[in-house]
């Protein structure tokens, strides 16, 4: 999420732009309702100190952070007995990543209806990043495995010391690689800019140093020998390369049609374009749309779910 404390928006054009994109994605029934819609509006339509300032205060209560050697944050969740590390500078920002994880009402919370996790489920967590899902879904025994993807050296060493540190080790893996919907290597950017640590993947060509290697979920899980069950999950947050992911997994949708969240606000077209690619392959998913962005220039939906109907799950 961007640091936006400061920036101006205009809550009349932002409104009509949310009616409009919520008219234009009304095209299968349940996808996009109103209380869906809604959730969170009230932040995309106030002057953006108003909620900035509130996250401060809730940011305040619910963590103790401290700073390790390297300048990176631990951060305690407190009353969760969960830990993550934190590479960015911190911010009152910081405050929705938590509220996400553990706030139903929160759009950007991957695990509400029509999603539903067993404690035998099998996850594989696209984007990882600091890992506090992860951590989450095995404390709450949402999965019994978790595989993690993250292509940041560095949240992928702190990841796996909260592993360890959550007591998680044994049932969360943390791959160090980039998804898409190709494999190869590619350069990998580590972006301190961004205000959530994020790192980015572009180009080819570049020193062995600053590569990492690029998978598809359709060729890892061939190569480990994963079958999705109608009850696993595949959680996507790829930073724009969401749609990709989904591409390089169409094997895996078309054939086991495992549950999927994806985030869609990294790009204004992509909410469009993941449901029907979706519906495509595999139509009898039941998919249910979430919220608007309130830290984007333009405020786009930001989550999709996906799954089948309980009664073509497997159990």
């Amino acid at each position: 999420m961007a640091g936006w404390p400061t920036s101006k928006r205009n809550p009349f054009s932002n409104l009509v732009h949310c009616w409009s994109t919520w008219k234009d994605l009304r095209r299968y029934p349940g996808l996009f309702s109103v209380s869906d819609a809604m959730l969170n509006l009230h932040l995309v339509l106030l002057p953006r100190r108003i909620p900035y300032q509130r996250a401060g205060k809730a940011l305040a209560k619910e963590t103790r952070i401290e700073v390790v050697p390297d300048g990176t944050h631990k951060v305690t969740v407190v009353g969760r007995d969960l830990v993550f590390y934190w590479p960015a500078a911190i911010s009152n920002n910081l405050h929705y990543t938590i509220d996400q994880e553990f706030n139903p009402g929160n759009p950007h919370h991957y695990t509400t209806p029509p999603i539903e996790l067993t404690s035998q489920s099998l996850v594989l967590d696209v984007g990882a990043c600091e890992g506090l899902f992860a951590f989450r879904a095995v404390r709450q025994k949402l999965a019994a495995r978790v595989i993690c993807f993250e292509p940041s050296p560095r949240n992928v060493r702190y990841a796996r010391l909260a592993a360890q540190q959550n007591r998680a080790a044994e049932q969360v893996t943390i791959e160090r690689l980039a998804v898409g919907k190709s494999a190869g290597r590619f350069r990998f950017v580590e972006d301190d800019t961004a205000p959530d640590g994020h790192s980015v993947v572009q180009g080819e060509g570049q020193p062995e140093a600053s590569m990492v290697d690029c998978v598809t979920l359709d060729e890892y899980c061939a190569s480990k020998g994963i079958r999705l069950g109608r009850r696993d999950l595949i959680k996507i947050d790829a930073e724009g390369s969401d749609l990709d992911v989904l591409l390089g997994a169409e094997r895996l949708i078309r054939n086991d049609a495992p549950q999927i969240a994806v985030t869609t606000y990294h790009k204004p077209e992509h909410a469009s374009l993941i449901v029907d690619f979706l519906k495509s392959i595999q139509p009898a998913y039941r998919l249910r749309l979430k919220g608007f962005s309130s830290w984007n220039p333009v405020p786009t939906p930001v989550l999709l779910q996906a799954a089948l109907p309980r009664e073509q799950t497997d159990g």
